[in-house]
């Protein structure tokens, strides 16, 4: 398991739009299956010793943070159980690093 933080950017791009939205900005954000599988290392690893006074709990992408803030949810204010919540009914379970109950 990776012990350092990783980050992956999100790339933006501006394109040309139609007459309605003449500029278009277009926000990527590659997620790599190392990434995805240190998360799932972490989940294991969650299980096996008792959490210390800091566990991660998610690895948010930065480009989902962004969707969510449009939508009107900031998961850096809300409680953790509503983020967790959020991930699991959008099917992102993958972007939670631990199997305790929070």
């Amino acid at each position: 398991m990776n012990t350092q933080p990783t980050v992956i950017e999100s790339q933006f791009e501006f394109l040309d739009g139609d007459s309605e939205n003449p500029l278009v900005i277009k926000r990527t954000q590659e997620i790599t299956q190392e990434f995805l599988d240190d998360l799932k290392e972490a989940r294991f690893q969650s299980t096996q010793a008792p959490a210390a006074e800091y566990h991660k709990v998610a690895s948010i992408p930065a480009a989902l943070h962004e969707v969510w803030l449009r939508q009107g949810f900031d998961c850096t204010r809300a409680p953790i159980k509503e983020t967790l919540k959020r991930l699991r009914a959008e099917h992102l379970d993958a972007f939670i690093a631990t199997e305790k109950r929070i």
